[in-house]
């Protein structure tokens, strides 16, 4: 766990980068998917609590935001800071961080190994390093698929602005709480895989670009993945409702997805290699005519 103690109810977000400026739609996508993990997080260490999540600063200089966990009463609707609140806060946050520094540690593969110590996990990666964490958030990162989802999808949307070098999370005094550099958003974007008898089935957050629709279900489209175009089938029934109902897809939109590779042991060549790509499941769409720019210009 990070050495910091947290004692607020609130922290930082730090978006490292060599440019004072950042996609618009990254920024946004990673506030949803930190949101959504905090909100995860308050249901399962069972709070009692209504938490409501601001947004105090965009402050200049870097990409930083400032954001702060207040309880919200439903009768009134007034926030309450309180110092139970702020003790919530705390320990949300704690295991938030927690469990960033769990997926950072596993690098998106299994664990090789789990042992139960009284309030507390031993872990052992496929490397043999030990990580000790609190149980709540050894259960939450292996229990939550919304959890698991929106941590995947977060550093996907990361790693597909090339701003961004770097990805941390600190106190209200910018005292770092964990970090991710740039080179460890592809791993920890990853969801899942699976190895059987030659085949490896890889899920994984990924942002595609759409090249050429097809709104028959039998039918592939077309995307840039990671600068590769490639065709996949769409499997996800609700993405053909909204076609349906009518929503517009388009060359050039943006979709966020969780993306299954299958891939087949080659023997002459010694590795495994792509053999076909299905998207189950559309998690946000944008259109090309909404992705923007926002400008973090330092202090005169």
């Amino acid at each position: 766990m990070s050495k910091a103690k947290i004692i607020g109810n609130d922290f930082k977000i730090k978006f490292d980068g060599q440019q004072h400026q950042v996609d618009a739609n990254v920024l946004v996508s990673s506030l949803i998917h930190t949101t959504t993990i905090v909100q995860e997080v308050n249901k399962y260490l069972n709070s009692g609590k209504k938490i409501e999540i601001k947004v105090k600063a965009l402050e200049k200089g870097s990409f930083l935001c400032h954001i702060e966990l207040v309880e919200t009463t439903i009768d009134s609707l007034k926030n309450l800071l309180t110092k139970d609140n702020i003790e919530v806060g705390a320990a949300i946050v704690t295991t938030v961080v927690g469990i960033i520094e769990l997926k950072k540690f596993l690098k998106g593969k299994k664990a090789k190994e789990v042992q139960k110590q009284g309030d507390r996990t031993k872990i052992i990666n496929k490397d043999g390093n030990v990580l000790i964490i609190e149980n709540a958030t050894f259960n939450i990162y292996e229990h939550s698929p919304v959890v698991k989802d929106a941590l995947a999808q977060n550093f996907d949307a990361l790693n597909n602005d090339p701003a961004i070098t770097g990805f941390e999370i600190t106190d209200k005094n910018e005292n770092a709480l964990v970090r991710v550099d740039k080179s460890e958003f592809v791993e920890l974007s990853q969801k899942s895989e699976e190895v059987e008898e030659g085949e490896r089935k890889i899920v994984e957050a990924a942002t595609v670009n759409v090249v050429r629709v097809s709104f028959e279900e039998s039918l592939k489209w077309d995307f840039y993945y990671r600068g590769i175009k490639i065709s996949a089938k769409i499997a996800d029934p609700s993405f053909y409702e909204l076609i349906d109902k009518g929503e517009a897809f388009a060359k050039g939109d943006v979709l966020e997805v969780e993306l299954q590779i299958h891939q087949k042991f080659d023997e002459s060549v010694n590795t495994f290699v792509t053999k076909s790509y299905t998207v189950n499941k559309i998690v946000r769409h944008l259109s090309r005519n909404e992705q923007q720019k926002i400008n973090f210009k330092p202090e005169e």
